[in-house]
């Protein structure tokens, strides 16, 4: 339930112990609903059965009503993917201060497969992508943080997430939820980077033996969906990502190499002419 904009002064009047805060905190005794950059906080006992009844029938239940954001929920794991997304890629964007709603847009209008930006935190910000477009994010979100620091004046940590396709939503669930807890691990004790990608994170719980064996896993089995995906992450890594040398070792025209690595990074999320991609894939195919 969305509460408009120039409403306070209606709620301050029918409602005087309303609070409006930054953070939402949920209880039996009160209602939270968002408004505008925080959170309405309304005690039960100040409404009449008749209002109980009307939130009850819009929120549908107490428990929809008295709630946080639905997407930082989804990745704490108490609740279902709130998109009905089967190719999705989630990016994180932590802030010492507020995110400013001038930026907010200006991320929607960046990425024209932006499906929502949403505040999980005061510090952490979530933009969600569809991941069927066949950019790569990371180019651009590297390309443009420098300027959007200095012009914003707000200093960002970025985490990246892998594009995700092809997977069930149950699979897709899963997997978000667990790339959200590496990304969250590395920030806690790593986090020095303006913009951190997912093969990144990946490769150092690799070697800090972090629990991410599922992970390698699904990225894996998208891997060898792939025609010949192992020969192309191989000959790519044996000539060090030079793509003339690396056509030439497979015997196939430049063209042609090119379209196998569009391939790759659309079934995969990797773009191996990344280095950090290219020593992620050939890692996980080492380590099989």
């Amino acid at each position: 339930m969305i509460i408009d904009e120039g409403s306070c002064m209606v709620f301050s009047g029918l409602f005087p112990r309303a609070v409006v805060s930054s953070d939402a905190t949920a209880s039996k005794d009160t209602f939270v609903f968002p408004y505008e950059q925080g959170f309405l906080h309304l005690p039960k006992t100040d409404l009449t059965e008749r209002e109980l009844a009307l939130i009850h029938l819009l929120a549908k239940s107490d428990e929809e009503a008295v709630t946080t954001n639905p997407w930082l929920s989804f990745l704490q794991g108490d609740t279902a993917l709130p998109i009905a997304k089967k190719a999705l890629q989630l990016v994180y964007l932590h802030h010492s201060t507020a995110l400013p709603e001038d930026l907010r847009e200006l991320l929607e209008a960046i990425f024209p497969n932006s499906l929502l930006v949403t505040k999980l935190s005061n510090q952490q910000s979530l933009l969600v992508l569809d991941a069927s477009d066949t950019q790569d994010t990371s180019v651009v979100i590297k390309d443009i943080l420098p300027t959007v620091e200095s012009d914003f004046g707000i200093s960002l940590k970025v985490f990246i997430g892998n594009a995700w396709i092809g997977f069930s939503e149950q699979d897709l669930q899963v997997t978000l939820i667990k790339e959200y807890a590496l990304f969250q691990e590395y920030y806690d004790a790593k986090a020095q980077q303006s913009a951190t990608t997912f093969a990144q994170t990946l490769l150092w719980g690799l070697a800090k033996d972090k629990e991410v064996e599922q992970l390698s896993q699904k990225l894996l089995t998208l891997l060898d969906k792939l025609k010949d995906g192992r020969e192309l992450v191989t000959a790519m890594w044996q000539e060090h990502g030079n793509l003339v040398q690396t056509a030439q070792r497979l015997f196939i025209h430049r063209n042609s190499l090119q379209y196998r690595l569009d391939k790759c990074y659309q079934a995969t999320g990797l773009n191996l002419k990344d280095l950090d991609d290219l020593a992620l894939a050939y890692l996980l195919i080492l380590k099989d």
